[in-house]
């Protein structure tokens, strides 16, 4: 699973990564590859805890660093990790490791990270519900418990939508033997050759309505990931039955474009009534329109520049208004930092208020408040923008990115300013 961070450089945010050398790679289903990665030098790996994900720090030929955050797909073992990716399309780094990448292939690695993993001090079951390449924080989990032996309930929910797109089938299967962990697979279009019974449990996608009657809503702690619609319809879901915000726990995965989805529900939602608050936005959709198809409207505009960019200030959306605005192609934006956009002087200044809105998690400028700067186009020359943020927040609340809407109001500075110039002119004569 991915998180939707940087491409490219990290204006220096990031540790120096580890060298490491993809030592296999296995090819998990029609659209999901494993790569194995040990260090370069042969020394053990530091200790994580299964669930968490790693940077990965990649250098394509002729088109600089990228970096992206991948769930470590098995437990840990001291030794190796392995990262299990889904082939996007327009996935510069995915179609790299899947086209270009092979055994031997020198990789940058930063040390796992992140709170998606299983609570060590309770003995509620746990559900682990999860959608298409989400579930490879998953498997590391029930492989965690299938070497442990802990005695602890549990159901791995998974769906796919057949068993050609359907990756760690038979690893999972043999895992919770182990783990004497209870499965059920949904397929939401199996295929002719996909048998109910062997392959799948059951035809159709996950639904709260099934979790509820097929696991302990009462007293489980639910584990949640795949695309954000899957997350929002679960999390909400869920909420509104009565599930606590402290026993759902939600790990972000899909196309960055969702992250422009404004609804809690991804992030936990604490109450029945905020589910419901959602609920009742998307229902007000009219005239035929759907949130989603009324958000892609207002990214794909040109009027406006919409950029998204990752705590570390690296930019993951670039749509076609900040072409137009800054010059810079989505290509060559997408995992820059953002001070390619901010004028030299102004750099320092800008990162401390960065940093501190990150650290604090609040942003004065996030409430309609514009804020006027100097902004840079990709030719040198400077611009007068006008924007307000939004804070995009993890499940625990923590900063995890910023969405700002710029508007180029340089015309209208210098007309102010050659106003301001003739009203001077005319008093001091």
């Amino acid at each position: 699973m991915v998180n939707r961070m940087p491409e490219g450089t990290t204006g220096g945010a990031d540790p120096a990564p580890t060298v490491f050398a993809i030592a296999s790679r296995h090819r998990e289903s029609d659209v999901v590859t494993s790569f194995v990665l040990r260090p370069a030098d042969g020394s053990r790996l530091p200790p994580f805890i299964a669930g968490q994900h790693l940077t990965l720090f990649a250098e394509l030929p002729g088109r600089g660093r990228h970096k992206r955050n991948y769930t470590v797909s098995a437990a840990p073992n001291g030794e190796s990790y392995r990262i299990s990716v889904k082939r996007e399309a327009a996935g510069t780094v995915s179609r790299w490791l899947h086209d270009e990448a092979s055994v031997g292939t020198k990789v940058g690695v930063g040390a796992p990270a992140g709170d998606f993993v299983l609570p060590v001090d309770s003995a509620r079951p746990v559900v682990l519900v999860s959608a298409g390449v989400g579930l490879t924080p998953m498997v590391a989990m029930l492989e965690e418990v299938a070497r442990s032996h802990a005695p602890r309930r549990i159901h791995f929910v998974h769906g796919s939508r057949d068993g050609g797109a359907h990756a760690f089938a038979g690893e999972v299967r043999a895992l919770a033997k182990q783990a004497d962990a209870q499965v059920t697979v949904f397929y939401s279009q199996p295929r002719s050759q996909d048998v109910a019974g062997r392959d799948h449990d059951v035809a159709g996608r996950v639904t709260v309505d099934w979790l509820a009657g097929h696991t302990p809503l009462d007293e489980a702690e639910y584990f949640l990931c795949g695309p954000l619609p899957f997350l929002r319809d679960m999390a909400s879901g869920l909420a509104a039955r009565g599930v606590p915000r402290e026993r759902l726990h939600c790990e972000f995965f899909g196309a960055v474009d969702d992250l422009f989805e404004p609804d809690a529900a991804a992030a936990g939602p604490s109450a029945t009534s905020a589910a419901a608050t959602v609920d009742a936005r998307h229902a007000r959709a009219s005239a035929g329109f759907t949130r989603e198809e009324l958000g892609a409207a207002l990214l794909d505009s040109a009027a406006d520049a919409v950029v998204a960019s990752d705590a570390a200030g690296d930019i993951v959306l670039w749509n076609a208004g900040a072409e137009r605005i800054f010059g810079f192609t989505e290509d060559e934006a997408l995992g820059r930092s953002l001070d390619i956009i901010i004028p030299e002087p102004f750099r320092a200044r800008h990162w401390e208020g960065y940093r501190e809105t990150v650290a604090s998690g609040v942003s004065r400028y996030g409430a309609g408040d514009m804020l006027a700067v100097p902004g840079l186009r990709k030719d040198g020359a400077r611009i007068s923008l006008e924007f307000t943020i939004v804070l995009v927040k993890d499940a625990a609340g923590t900063v995890s990115g910023m969405v700002a809407s710029l508007r180029d109001v340089t015309a209208r500075f210098e007309e102010m300013k050659a106003l301001r110039k003739a009203v001077r002119e005319r008093t001091d004569a």
